[in-house]
């Protein structure tokens, strides 16, 4: 790729390298030196799910742990409660999550406006990983991880 096509790129606002370097330029660079990069490599979650929301907003920066790809059993609080990233079909869940036999229940956080679970079949879904937090956009009115309008429950 040249200089020329580079330029192409960045400036197309349709691009996706484009779009995610407008999201990045948010993230504190000297943030960046503190990533333990053999943990795991960066996910960023888009930048209109919201099944986390609030404690993770859309644009989050997160780590995937693929080392852990079982569902964690028990009772946890709310911010001690395991966050997965879950495969299925075409799409990619960033949720907590809960296995009873042969179904997965896709939860969302208790103050989203996503519906509270999608239950899904177990063997169609690919638990990539657990996810850890390592930068959560701050909300503003009018930014993508500012609250919503209305709930939808």
């Amino acid at each position: 790729m040249d200089k020329r096509e580079l330029t192409e790129i960045l400036q197309d606002p349709a691009s996706a390298t484009h779009r995610l370097l407008r999201i990045w330029g948010e993230v504190p660079l000297l943030l960046m030196l503190d990533v333990d990069w053999n943990r795991g490599p960066l996910v960023l979650l888009g930048t209109t799910d919201r099944m986390m929301w609030p404690l993770l907003p859309p644009g989050s920066l997160l780590q995937l742990d693929r080392s852990v790809r079982t569902i964690a059993d028990g009772s946890f609080s709310e911010f001690e409660r395991p966050i997965y990233l879950i495969e299925y079909r075409t799409r990619f869940f960033c949720c907590h999550a809960q296995r009873r036999g042969d179904t997965l229940r896709l939860i969302s956080h208790g103050e989203s406006q996503c519906p509270p679970a999608i239950l899904i079949r177990f063997k169609e879904a690919r638990v990539r990983g657990r996810v850890t937090p390592i930068f959560r956009p701050l909300a503003t009115r009018g930014s993508a991880a500012g609250r919503p309008g209305t709930r939808r429950r």
